[in-house]
């Protein structure tokens, strides 16, 4: 389960629409329902804010997390080379 303080770090990176990125990274992984579907918004929404648990869902919001957090370290590096010469 997402604990409320690692939910409001994500937050500030993740801004809107995170839930149709983790919903195409869990269809590129073949992850979907007992019913064979795939999870919709309002599910990848619940599992984030700790109304339902699903580990497969909690680890690719993780690892999106951690993609867009090195995106933000990368571009912050590329800024400061380019802006230090």
């Amino acid at each position: 389960m997402i604990k409320t303080a690692e939910r409001k770090k994500m937050k500030k990176v993740f801004k809107k629409g995170y839930s149709k990125e983790v919903q195409q990274k869990l269809n590129e992984k073949n992850v979907v329902t007992q019913k064979g579907t795939p999870y919709g918004f309002s599910f990848i929404n619940h599992v984030f804010n700790g109304r339902n648990e699903n580990i497969a869902i909690e680890a690719t919001i993780l690892e999106l997390y951690t993609e867009k957090v090195e995106a933000t370290k990368k571009l912050k590096e590329e800024k400061k080379s380019i802006f230090k010469a």
